[in-house]
C-alpha cells in the first residue's frame, strides 16, 4: 500500500464513523498559519488512509526491512520526531487526533526531511482493529493519554482489556508496550489491567530522553510520573 495521494487524507479518515465509546473527544482549537499550510501541503506524503481495507505497513515506508514502532497520542510530535531521528533503522507511526499536532509534527517532518515516519489520523482503537496488520509492530509507546480524571469518564481511558487484547494481536513475539502516566488512580488501573490480561509481563522501563509536553504539565502540578514496560509473553 502506498500513501495515498488523494485531497485530504485527513478528510478521508474523519468519514469512518466509531460506534462504540471514545477514548477522546475532538476539542476545537486554533490551528496556527504554518500548522494549516502543513495539513495541506504535507498531508498526502506522510498521512496514511487508515480506512484502507487491505493494508500492508511494510509498503508504507521507503525500507520495508526496517521493525515498526507505533506511538498513539503523539501530541506535538517531539518525541516521535527525535525517536526516528535518532532510530533510521526503525520505522515509526504515529496516530493522532487533533489537527494541531498533526500540522505541527508534519512541519517537523519536512523539515528534516524524516523518511521513516507516516502519522494516522485517527482513533486508535479504530486502527488497531482495521488497518495494523497482525504481528507487525515491534513496540508501541503510549505517552500520558487522556487521564479522564472524573470517575464517570473512566469508561472512556484508552487502556483496558479489549484494547490490550488488540495490542497483542498487533506485536510481534516479545513486542512491548511502554506506557506513561502522571495520574496515580490511572496508574493502579494500568497496573491490575496488564496483569489481568495474562498477556503481557512487566519489564524493566525504557528510559526517554525527552520529556512530553503532558509530561512536563504534569510535573509542573507537582503530580508523579508513572512508566511502564510490557512484554508480549
Amino acid at each position: 500500500m502506498k500513501l495515498t495521494p488523494s485531497k485530504s487524507s485527513v478528510q478521508n479518515s474523519r468519514t469512518h464513523k466509531i460506534k462504540s465509546v471514545k477514548s477522546f473527544v475532538r476539542r476545537s482549537g486554533r490551528l496556527t498559519k504554518s500548522q494549516k499550510n502543513a495539513l495541506q501541503d504535507h498531508s498526502s506524503k506522510y498521512l496514511l488512509d487508515a480506512s484502507n481495507s487491505n493494508p500492508n505497513l511494510k509498503t508504507c515506508f521507503d525500507s520495508d526491512q526496517h521493525a515498526v514502532v507505533i506511538e498513539i497520542g503523539f501530541g506535538d510530535g517531539s518525541v516521535l520526531i527525535e525517536s526516528a531521528l535518532k532510530n533510521p533503522n526503525k520505522n515509526f507511526i504515529g496516530i493522532e487526533v487533533y489537527d494541531s499536532g498533526l500540522g505541527q509534527c508534519l512541519n517537523e517532518i519536512d523539515k528534516y526531511n524524516i523518511k521513516n515516519i507516516r502519522l494516522i489520523y485517527g482513533d486508535a482503537v479504530e486502527v488497531f482493529e482495521q488497518f495494523i496488520n497482525k504481528k507487525s509492530v515491534e513496540k508501541i509507546n503510549i505517552l500520558f493519554p487522556d487521564p479522564w480524571p472524573k470517575k464517570r469518564h473512566h469508561k472512556r481511558r484508552l487502556i483496558n482489556k479489549r484494547f490490550l487484547a488488540l495490542l497483542s494481536k498487533s506485536l510481534k513475539n516479545k513486542g512491548v508496550v511502554n506506557v506513561s502516566t502522571d495520574w496515580e488512580d490511572y496508574a493502579q488501573q494500568i497496573e491490575l489491567t496488564f496483569k489481568e490480561s495474562n498477556q503481557f509481563k512487566e519489564i524493566e522501563n525504557e528510559l526517554r530522553d525527552l520529556k512530553t509536553k503532558f509530561e512536563k504539565r504534569g510535573l509542573k502540578l507537582g503530580h508523579k510520573i508513572f512508566n511502564y514496560s510490557y512484554q508480549l509473553t
